[in-house]
């Protein structure tokens, strides 16, 4: 009797193992992804803002992603110019150089900005998350763990798990 509870509880470990190893590769967009990141962030405001760069349109996007989920997240499209004057919990950005990307980061008025970028590949200065699409057409991350630490914004280490492996 003992022997088949212990089977049962082993194959039920097994099967919850596969479902949590097939949401790491998820075929979640970029936006439903970052959105995701973002829930396992410790942000201080309770109401958090998420700047998205010089693109109205993943702006809209991401605001059609958060009203069906009920997120505290309010979106707001800035121009690159105007983020050391926006008060920003986090920052997405599209089209922007890394080194851009670091520039502005550095000159921002929140010195706990959480940043996000789909145009950072090597993910080495920058953003702290650098999201893409592989071949067969899933998001993944890459963790600037330079950029988190300058951040000081608490993700939960599991995420930070879920990373690709930059090596």
């Amino acid at each position: 009797m003992v022997h088949l509870i212990n089977r049962k509880a082993f194959c039920l470990g097994v099967l919850l193992f596969c479902s949590n190893y097939s949401l790491a590769d998820s075929s979640h967009n970029i936006f439903t992804m970052t959105l995701s990141i973002l829930s396992y962030a410790k942000l201080k405001n309770p109401n958090p803002e998420l700047c998205v760069v010089d693109n109205p349109t993943y702006a809209n996007q991401f605001s059609s992603y958060i009203k069906p989920n009920k997120s505290l997240f309010n979106v707001n499209a800035i121009h690159s110019s105007e983020l050391k004057n926006q008060h920003c919990d986090a920052v997405f950005f599209s089209n922007t150089s890394a080194q851009t990307e670091q520039l502005l980061i550095n000159k921002s008025l929140n010195p706990l900005i959480l940043s996000f970028s789909s145009s950072n590949l090597e993910c080495e200065i920058g953003s702290v998350f650098c999201l893409s699409t592989n071949k067969a057409g899933n998001t993944i991350f890459k963790v600037n763990l330079d950029s988190l630490a300058q951040s000081k914004v608490h993700i939960d280490p599991r995420v930070l798990l879920l990373a690709k492996n930059s090596g």
